[in-house]
């Protein structure tokens, strides 16, 4: 019998509040596999300080949050799966992995996802300590390993003021199946050309894989480049995944830099056949 792999994003609006945080949940029957958001205002420090894997009521992680510095609207995204073999529902069974930097003013971490699992998407949190701090994050991406795949997830920040220190948090989320499916996954990129305010887009190509993440790393130089934007992008038609966007707006006075944009192309293992839907 076919495998069949269901994709859909839930998405959330947090209002024109400085600070405010949205979180998007995704409906039962769904394994969240990834998530993004966009921050939609045009202030030349209206950028992202959070988007990362929260947890539901019963600490399973369902959910996608993101938070700006800025008061202007902010489009959280939850992506996740739903596995079906001839009409009928597939567990998935599904881990995320995380680590936290030291306090720092430019902070960076890495988490490594265990062995076994197959990674499909992650994020960062950027915690700010003490009143000054204004930090934010700079860059939320795969770390590839030598076979092609996801090992982890690497995540950057900075203040903004130059007076405070944060402990910045990376996710990443690993996913694997049960009752004899396996997943392949396989990353997409795309880089900007340099600017000071550098947009990207990777398309997914066509297929039976579905999108189930993303992410974007800043270029060298690049080191002022804040992140904006890190998000799926969806057609208007038919509601499907169809890539993945990332943008950065710059600091004064700053160099220009490159931006990269990650997606992650999920499939079933061989033999199978996969759907899409949002």
């Amino acid at each position: 019998m076919d495998v069949v792999i269901e994709s859909f994003a839930a998405v959330a609006m947090a209002g024109n509040l400085p600070g405010e945080q949205a979180a998007a949940w995704l409906p039962d029957g769904y394994t969240l596999t990834g998530g993004g958001a966009y921050d939609l205002g045009g202030g030349a420090t209206n950028v992202l300080s959070s988007c990362y894997p929260v947890r539901d009521g019963d600490g399973v992680y369902k959910g996608w949050a993101a938070s700006g510095r800025e008061p202007f609207p902010l489009a959280v995204y939850a992506i996740g799966i739903k596995v079906t073999r001839g009409g009928r529902p597939v567990p998935v069974e599904q881990q995320v992995f995380c680590a936290t930097s030291a306090m720092v003013g430019e902070p960076g971490v890495s988490a490594r996802l265990g062995a076994g699992w197959i990674g499909t998407g992650g994020g960062a949190r950027d915690n700010c300590a003490g009143p000054g701090a204004v930090n934010v994050l700079t860059s939320s991406y795969p770390l590839i390993g030598r076979d092609g795949k996801i090992s982890g997830w690497g995540a950057t920040g900075r203040d903004l003021a130059d007076t405070g220190q944060a402990r910045l948090t990376a996710f990443v989320i690993g996913i694997r199946g049960t009752e004899g499916v396996e997943f392949d996954a396989r990353i997409i990129r795309n880089a900007s050309m340099m600017t000071g305010f550098p947009s990207v887009h990777v398309r997914a190509p066509a297929g039976n894989a579905v999108m189930a993440g993303g992410g974007a790393l800043r270029g060298t130089p690049g080191q002022e480049l804040l992140l904006s934007a890190s998000c799926p992008v969806v057609d208007r038609e038919d509601g499907r995944l169809t890539g993945w966007f990332a943008s950065r707006k710059i600091a004064r006075a700053a160099a220009p830099g490159a931006l990269t944009a990650y997606g992650v192309m999920l499939q079933a293992g061989r033999g199978s056949a996969a759907g899409k839907r949002i």
